[in-house]
């Protein structure tokens, strides 16, 4: 079964209409998980329009929303030390390498910078 973790930036492409996150989304048998992060993130920038945000609680309610375990707050001081990234995205990170999900992200930096988990960009 592909697990996946979507960051910010691959679940907003995909309110936005991009096809290859609706394909990732909507394949059967996928799991779809965000870090909790990111569904800060999310909910922050709909709060300003409910229609939106409403579709993204929906879309929330229907996906697995992970939590840091030890593990993962290792990783991400590790990840924030050595690579200088951000704390949202090394936590989003080390959720990815923790739980072996395949990081769906548009962030080049990211892209440049991490080893050891998969990436896949939604455009």
């Amino acid at each position: 079964m592909p697990r996946y973790l979507l960051d910010t930036n691959s679940v907003i492409y995909f309110f936005n209409g991009e096809e290859k996150v609706a394909h990732i989304i909507e394949k059967p048998d996928t799991k779809i998980c965000v870090s909790f992060i990111t569904k800060i993130e999310l909910l922050c920038f709909a709060s300003k329009d409910t229609h939106i945000a409403k579709k993204i609680e929906q879309f929330l309610n229907e996906i697995i929303i992970l939590f840091p375990d030890e593990k993962v707050t290792r990783l991400a001081i590790d990840y924030r030390k050595n690579l200088k990234l951000k704390i949202p995205d090394a936590i989003i990170c080390a959720t990815a390498k923790a739980f072996r999900l395949t990081l769906v992200t548009a962030d080049k930096e990211l892209l440049k910078k991490l080893k050891g988990v998969k990436i896949i960009s939604p455009v």
